[in-house]
């Protein structure tokens, strides 16, 4: 049952390739803008600053749509019963 319900939520995601596009983005550019920074000293930090507010972003809507998808979930008649939490 709970296979099934994880399913479905995943298949609710309003915005999964742009939250997986964010999250490569994110843990692309914190080890090269730490390395530039702290490594070769190059970079500033608002360079690293920047990757974080990414990996924010990009953590911010992954939860947003995770629970978008669990309440639409939550609130569809599937199958002649009502999902609901247990």
């Amino acid at each position: 049952m709970h296979y099934r319900l994880i399913n479905v939520v995943i298949l609710e995601l309003r915005y999964p390739v742009v939250t997986t596009l964010l999250h490569l983005h994110a843990s692309l550019l914190l080890p090269l803008f730490n390395h530039l920074w702290l490594a070769t000293g190059t970079g500033n930090a608002n360079f690293f600053y920047a990757s974080t507010l990414v990996f924010g972003m990009a953590n911010g809507g992954g939860l947003m749509d995770v629970i978008w998808a669990g309440l639409t979930t939550a609130m569809r008649l599937e199958d002649g019963y009502e999902v609901t939490q247990e």
